[in-house]
């Protein structure tokens, strides 16, 4: 999903396919929405029903678990970041950009219950997406999330973070990790990135900060999940 909320492009690259967003020139919210709050809470709720009975589901837990199961190994996290889900009623109707901009949601909120769980401690949730109308920034508020306008979502990126940002943009990824580098990010890898611009040393410097956590972290694979959530990552600070 791009942070423009518009549908996937299949891209054939080595054998493997990959999502790759088609990105419009202007991030606007839709200018004539018909969704209530009433309408995108009802339709997130029967979603993550049917979300929670699923196999890839129930594995997105035992992922986290894994990755905080050596001693020490769990940092401290305060905050949660989400990035870039796409708007919960797209300009252009595409019901697989709302699905997917519904799942995204849903998937941060369980990974970061499941951080709570494990540390005790509550964790302050924010999420920005420039295509957010106000009833979507009002439904993010009934989950318990505040709606940020961009670029105030970069700046709250540290090292007490968890950074949550599906299928974005290289420039988009490099704002968020501009500064410090978050405690857990979940994204694409840098593997991923190499793949797409190749090894010319040029690309060094847009890649700086992958190739930081590539060294400082631990990786983890994430469930794939038809393209919402295809060649995706989790790096995980080390103790």
């Amino acid at each position: 999903m791009g942070s423009d909320g518009s549908d996937w492009v299949q891209v054939t690259r080595k054998g493997k396919r990959r999502a790759a967003p088609i990105i419009p020139d202007v991030l606007r919210p839709n200018p004539n929405p018909e969704f209530s709050v009433n309408d995108i809470l009802s339709y997130h709720n029967s979603l993550l029903r049917n979300a929670q009975t699923i196999d890839w589901w129930k594995g997105l837990g035992p992922v986290v678990h894994s990755a905080s199961s050596k001693p020490g190994s769990l940092p401290r996290i305060t905050k949660a970041i989400c990035l870039g889900t796409g708007p919960y009623e797209p300009e252009n109707g595409s019901i697989t950009a709302r699905k997917t901009a519904h799942m995204q949601t849903a998937t941060f909120r369980h990974i970061v219950h499941h951080l709570e769980s494990l540390s005790g401690q509550k964790i302050k949730c924010y999420i920005q997406e420039p295509r957010f109308t106000q009833a979507d920034k009002d439904f993010c508020s009934e989950l318990g999330l505040e709606a940020v306008d961009s670029p105030e979502g970069f700046s709250l990126v540290d090292g007490e973070a968890l950074l949550f940002g599906i299928h974005m943009e290289l420039e988009i990824y490099n704002q968020a990790l501009a500064g410090q580098l978050p405690a857990v990010y979940i994204g694409s890898s840098l593997q991923e990135w190499e793949n797409i611009l190749g090894s010319d040393p040029q690309h060094d410097d847009q890649l700086k900060a992958f190739c930081e956590m590539a060294e400082k972290y631990h990786k983890y694979d994430f469930p794939d999940f038809e393209y919402m959530f295809s060649s995706t990552v989790m790096y995980w600070r080390k103790g």
